[in-house]
């Protein structure tokens, strides 16, 4: 599924930042950032905009760069040749009469990893395959954008939107300086218009006060989540003190000094936010000689607790959690925080049961939190008052409704399956080697996910101000595709390698990877059945891509560093009319099955849109496709440059590309390749 790119194999950019020294919190959390790490700085791209097919973003000095970008939407969807579920068996009884099949050569263009076996390419019998399924998929993306199909975000059995997972984006920005980006101020706007009112005080002025109150998530038995308020409307100030404090009030020592947390102590839980990482914790006399700047270096010195005692154990006060909400709060890839979840917040029923002396045989834990209420219902949850908060709208809000119609039976549904209705029509062999080369194992970069939090990136931008996932007006960018690279650079450096120094296995960032060196090339077969000759066109069109001279794909893991780059040359065998009427010929069985150039049914494909008055939206479709798929752009000076994750550097103020701090939109297609 090629999407914008939403699905966790996902939605976003692979951050690599330099070693952060002294680098503001505020800043890092509302850029998004993932794990730090070092690379050289990249060089600026000053070249004049041009407009092309794609709706051009504004013009800034220093391009952001990417190692993918999106192929834009079409502006409608392109139907299959019948309108209604019940016509399709009378659509292949009389159109679908033709069966067949595509035999492919495959050749690596650059080192290709096909994961499913450890650090070894995908080889179940000890000989490397590219799987059916992975090429199902791949091809499935492509006949999806070629036909210019539905854009849909409904969830499959998998559990994953079928083109883009219509979820919430979280984000955060407590603060904003005078001096702050434009962009960073509408997000501090954004967030303390939900998170933060004004409310008149004794003195007759107006204050600002958290909305967010404090309470517990009661889990149940059957998995359902409530939130019981707590009897204080608000965090009570003597339940904040000096961490070293607390170990004295009430006798304890408290591991988690330096990461967030939450946990249980008897009937108190203590709630940790975060601490930069420093070894030095100061007693009440000895904090308040510090100044403002001492303070700030010292990091998290104090702590929050609750207590069992401040539970409202009256159900009717309690609010139901909703499932959307639950599962926002699940997706948010970019917590680095607690999750409260799956952290060690919880006091079990058993325990529960033994503090207050109630009967609570539905329960099955008790866990401190903060909450927001809007409109009378949980909008948003998590363990510190000033947690992460979804944008109101869901990514399928700023996706056009015309084109995740379910009304509509696009090419994909026809001819790869319409789940409840019918199968595929196709289908796909594995990918046998016909000859290999195995690289050596090394340590890659860490296979980071996609990043919808910069919007800069994944939404349409134009103008002055920048539009986020709650703009007015905002869309999403399109399908997403990574460049070809001709050298990939996918092996880690010293800094990502000392990420995960002394880490057990399941929390490294990183992982081992024998790539299969480029120049190893397989066979593989697509067969299909039933076929009309429209629809033939169409899946031929994923190896035309309407006359395109250079065109590779990409599959396999490593996709950002370059990796997964294949040509792929198809040759179309047809059924034969007379296929069954002799069996044996002059050199013994004779195939059903003849050779015949693709060159008819692409143009059967090709006027089927213009009946549609689909050629110009396809062609735009098209012009960014081939673009993006063009292998030869690999040969340009400079072009790595242009498509690779922007980086950190410690030559600049806080180690981070200046980029990020102004959050640069992504070029276009044609802005990067111009």
């Amino acid at each position: 599924m090629i999407i914008v790119s939403l699905r966790l194999n996902l939605l976003g950019t692979v951050i690599k930042l330099a070693k952060i020294k002294g680098l503001n919190n505020e800043l890092y959390t509302a850029l998004g950032f993932e794990k730090p790490r070092e690379e050289p700085k990249p060089k600026k791209n000053s070249a004049p905009v041009k407009k092309f097919s794609s709706p051009p973003q504004k013009n800034f000095s220093a391009k952001a760069t990417a190692p993918y970008n999106f192929v834009t939407l079409p502006e409608k969807i392109l139907p299959a040749q019948f309108e209604n579920v019940k016509d399709f068996p009378e659509h292949i009884t009389n159109r679908g009469n033709l069966s067949g099949e595509i035999l492919l050569d495959i050749e690596a263009l650059t080192p290709l990893f096909i994961g499913g076996n450890g650090s070894k390419s995908f080889a179940p019998f000890d000989v490397p395959i590219i799987p059916g399924s992975s090429l199902r998929g791949m091809f499935k993306n492509l006949f999806k954008v070629v036909t210019c199909g539905a854009f849909r975000g409904r969830t499959t059995s998998q559990k994953k939107g079928e083109d883009f997972n219509d979820e919430h984006i979280y984000f955060r920005c407590l603060m904003a300086s005078k001096s702050a980006p434009a962009w960073m101020s509408d997000l501090n706007k954004l967030y303390n218009g939900r998170m933060v009112s004004e409310v008149k005080g004794k003195d007759k002025k107006f204050h600002p006060v958290k909305n967010a109150r404090p309470g517990f998530l009661i889990r149940m038995n059957d998995n359902r989540f409530f939130i019981a308020p707590s009897i204080y409307t608000s965090d009570r100030k003597n339940d904040k003190i000096l961490i070293l404090e607390y170990e004295e009030k009430f006798g304890v020592r408290i591991p988690e000094r330096n990461s967030s947390c939450v946990k249980w102590d008897g009937g108190t839980a203590y709630i940790i936010t975060g601490s930069q990482r420093r070894d030095k914790l100061y007693t009440a006399k000895a904090y308040e000689k510090l100044d403002d700047f001492q303070k700030k270096k010292a990091g998290k010195q104090f702590i929050r607790f609750t207590k069992i005692d401040y539970v409202d154990w009256s159900r009717e006060h309690w609010i139901a959690l909703p499932d959307d909400v639950q599962t926002s709060y699940e997706h948010d890839r970019n917590r680095r925080g607690v999750n409260l979840f799956k952290d060690k917040g919880f006091l079990k029923r058993e325990e529960l049961e033994r503090l207050t002396g109630k009967n609570l045989s539905d329960v099955k834990a008790l866990i401190p939190c903060h909450y927001l209420e809007e409109g009378g219902q949980v909008t948003a949850f998590g363990h510190g008052q000033c947690f992460r908060i979804p944008y109101q709208k869901r990514i399928g809000d700023d996706v056009p409704k015309n084109l995740q119609s379910e009304e509509i039976i696009d090419f994909a549904d026809a001819v790869f399956c319409k789940e409840k209705f019918w199968a595929s029509r196709l289908e796909f062999e594995d990918a046998f080697p016909k000859n290999f080369k195995t690289l050596q194992t090394s340590t890659a970069h860490p296979l980071m996910q996609p990043n919808p939090t910069s919007y800069q990136f994944y939404l349409t931008q134009g103008g002055d101000k920048l539009k986020h996932w709650d703009s007015v007006n905002a869309q999403v960018r399109g399908y997403k595709f990574y460049w070809h690279k001709a050298a990939p650079d996918w092996q880690a450096n010293a800094n990502e390698l000392a990420l995960d120094r002394g880490k057990s296995d399941d929390k490294r960032l990183t992982k081992e990877m024998t790539p299969l060196d480029k120049g190893s090339t397989f066979t593989a077969k697509i067969n299909f059945k039933n076929l009309s000759a429209v629809e033939l066109g169409a899946l031929m069109m994923i190896f035309d891509l309407d006359g395109a001279k250079n065109p590779a794909y990409k599959i396999g893991q490593g996709k950002p560093f370059g990796l997964g780059s294949i040509k792929i040359t198809p040759t179309l065998f047809v059924e034969a009319k007379e296929a069954y009427t002799e069996l044996f010929g002059a050199e013994g069985w004779k195939s059903p099955y003849r050779e015949e150039p693709p060159a008819d049914y692409l143009e059967a494909f090709k006027n089927f849109l213009e009946e549609k008055n689909m050629s110009e939206t396809w062609q735009k479709v098209m012009d960014d496709l081939k673009k993006i798929s063009d292998w030869s752009l690999t040969q340009k000076p400079g072009w790595d440059n242009k498509v690779k994750s922007m980086s950190g550097d410690v030559s600049q103020k806080d180690g981070v590309d200046q980029r990020f701090k102004t959050r640069e939109p992504l070029p276009t297609i044609f802005e990067v390749v111009k």
